[in-house]
């Protein structure tokens, strides 16, 4: 059976969960269905880097991992916020053939100093080899290049990808720079969506991505060890058994849909073309034997967003295309289209401890002012792949109004 999380609420790394936004009054609250969505827009202890100016702010728990080509076996970096004085970096190379398995982790704590990070203190998780000292060094110089090399930049790093033309993995604010360790002139690629560094990738005067964001997310608590145990989408290819895609027959057409109440007169309406393949397994699921999952929810957004406006569409991404529950979503594999009306994310995660790859494909179309509908449609990979053109037609036929 095909086992997806849809929304999960935010907790910060001490394990206390983060408060969502809810309505003032009662009849305020029953108009909000989907209350969870408020976590795309607040954070319980916002914060960014010291010194820093974000679109988004960090929360507490969220990480990013990047590939990092400038070492000659297979390499990755992360990074995860526990406050604004207190980081944790992981380097992390898998086994090879002729090669151990390699982890270095770091806890450490910064200030503020001349616009750039400052280490204060730090404390290894497991004690460093001699031979590692050079890696450890390499870490602290990339917090403190990084960190300096955001903190110059005085603006919107918000990618509107409404207007964007490119492939989502080159689409970002460019800044030239100079970056010795990647070979002198580079281009920077920020995107407000990542966390902390607002960091998307590097790429060197040759055109080369040298150090590419795989990854971003949210470990839940303090017990929550997706961060420390995090493989890398390479290994997943590798490694993963290949499950037999299955085909599926044509069966009379048939609307899956979903009428909530919104008040006393007014009811949305959600709805998606299908067919009798489906089974109707809760009140909003419906599943596809064990290949396939829809699921429509109701969400309210705060005043202050709009589909249509690049920071709602840089927060739906932080948090629909963020690793969660043991399952890491691969950011190249990740797409977005956007409009005034409706926001569109496809993603690819992989589980590791399961070992399944699953597709999916979120649609957040507006209804009424700051009322959206929410369409999810999750397909093992394999599955999705042997019959994209009838998934697609499924999540593109996507319906959402008021009655």
């Amino acid at each position: 059976m095909l086992v997806v999380s849809i929304y999960s609420p935010r907790c910060n790394a001490s394990g206390f969960c983060a408060k969502i936004f809810g309505m003032k009054n009662k009849n305020a609250a029953k108009k909000i269905l989907f209350a969870a969505a408020f976590a795309l827009f607040a954070a319980l202890e916002p914060f960014a880097l010291p010194g820093v100016e974000v679109d988004i702010p960090d929360a507490s728990g969220e990480y990013v991992y990047y590939r990092d080509y400038s070492f000659n076996r297979e390499s990755y970096i992360g990074f995860l916020c526990y406050d604004e004085q207190t980081y944790e970096a992981r380097w992390f190379a898998p086994a090879t053939e002729t090669l151990a398995e390699k982890n270095i982790d770091i806890l450490f704590s910064v200030a503020q100093k001349n616009g750039r990070l400052d280490l204060t203190g730090e404390r290894f998780v497991a004690p460093p080899s001699q031979e590692d000292v050079e890696v450890v060094n390499y870490i602290h110089d990339l917090i403190y290049e990084l960190s300096g090399r955001r903190a110059k930049l005085q603006k919107s790093l918000l990618v509107d990808y409404a207007k964007s033309k490119v492939p989502f993995m080159q689409a970002g604010i460019a800044q030239a720079d100079s970056y010795e360790q990647f070979g002198g002139p580079v281009q920077m690629l920020y995107d407000a969506a990542i966390p902390i560094f607002n960091l998307k990738k590097i790429v060197d005067y040759t055109g080369r991505d040298v150090f590419v964001v795989v990854t971003i997310g949210a470990i839940e608590n303090n017990k929550d060890k997706t961060f420390a145990e995090f493989v890398p989408p390479t290994f997943a290819e590798k490694t993963f058994a290949r499950r037999e895609p299955r085909q599926f027959k044509s069966a009379q057409k048939e609307s899956l849909s979903l009428r909530v109440e919104i008040g006393k007169d007014d009811s949305l309406v959600q709805s998606v073309q299908a067919d009798k393949n489906w089974s109707l397994a809760g009140q909003s699921l419906w599943t596809l034997g064990d290949s396939a999952i829809v699921s429509m929810q109701t969400m309210g957004l705060p005043q202050d967003a709009a589909l249509g406006q690049p920071k709602t569409g840089a927060r739906f991404l932080r948090f629909f295309a963020s690793s969660k529950n043991g399952a890491y979503c691969d950011w190249s594999a990740l797409d977005i289209h956007a409009g005034a009306s409706m926001v569109k994310i496809s993603s690819r995660t992989y589980n590791p401890k399961t070992q399944k790859t699953i597709t999916d494909i979120k649609t957040v179309r507006a209804a009424a002012q700051n009322l959206c509908g929410c369409l999810s449609l999750a397909v093992y990979t394999g599955d999705y792949q042997a019959n994209r053109g009838y998934f697609d037609k499924i999540a593109k036929s996507y319906s959402c109004k008021m009655e």
